[in-house]
């Protein structure tokens, strides 16, 4: 098995929540903790993972760390910037919004569907309600994830965009709120795994401004076709 599968995988995890549409609020900023249980031994490190998203307006950036990877994702409405850096190898691309809707309109999968449930808990001060989402790949396989979600961090449309340019495959469909926590089993190169993330903290101080702006300095940049086949060759474990 290749590095660069379980790093797809992992980011992929920690991005579902950061693709959904920002917060209208001013401000917030989430800390979240995300764990990809069933990988092997060798490989564990890469499933821990600490992921803040700070959002002001139409501005977010989300920051993922772990042992062995990091990752920064910037959207500013018109232009998502994608940094990631392992074992001293940084790359990163960008996409403009236009390059983000083509891709959109180009993938032909089923919408996922939401079931929504009374269950509720509080996470991270806030109450949150049970919701299933019920998606079907391209192999015909059907995956659920079992989702918490707030309706008092409201959603700005605008950030949609972002959602399957970047979660590859963690699609959350038309969820009405803000999740704080997801489980979800998933299978892919034959392994079964189980992902959880939940909120650790959420925040509404202000967010001064120079948090978006984006530095590319030392990363090797390529476009969004070449990151899109980057992802699909990591997938595939080649």
């Amino acid at each position: 098995m290749k590095t660069s599968f379980f790093l797809n995988l992992v980011a992929s995890a920690s991005l579902a929540f950061l693709t959904l549409p920002a917060a209208a609020q001013d401000s917030y900023t989430i800390k979240m903790s995300v764990k990809v249980e069933g990988m092997p031994a060798e490989y564990a490190a890469y499933g821990e993972q600490e992921v803040t998203t700070y959002i002001k307006g139409n501005n977010t950036k989300t920051e993922i760390s772990s042992m062995m990877f990091s990752s920064t994702v910037y959207y500013n409405e018109t232009t998502l910037t994608s940094l990631s850096e392992t074992m001293g190898n940084k790359t990163g691309y960008t996409a403009t919004k236009e390059e983000l809707e083509g891709m959109e309109k180009g993938e032909k999968t089923e919408a996922p569907k939401v079931e929504y449930f009374t269950d509720k808990k509080t996470i991270a001060g806030f109450e949150c309600t049970k919701a299933v989402v019920t998606s079907v790949g391209k192999d015909k396989k059907e995956t659920k994830t079992t989702v918490w979600i707030t309706d008092k961090i409201s959603l700005n449309e605008n950030h949609k965009k972002m959602r399957k340019a970047t979660s590859r495959g963690m699609d959350l469909g038309d969820l009405k709120g803000y999740p704080l926590a997801m489980e979800a089993n998933i299978s892919q190169n034959g392994m079964d795994m189980k992902m959880v993330m939940t909120a650790t903290e959420v925040s509404t101080a202000p967010i001064p401004d120079a948090t978006f702006i984006v530095n590319t300095e030392g990363y090797k940049m390529m476009s969004y076709k070449e990151a899109i086949e980057m992802a699909k060759s990591m997938r595939s474990g080649k």
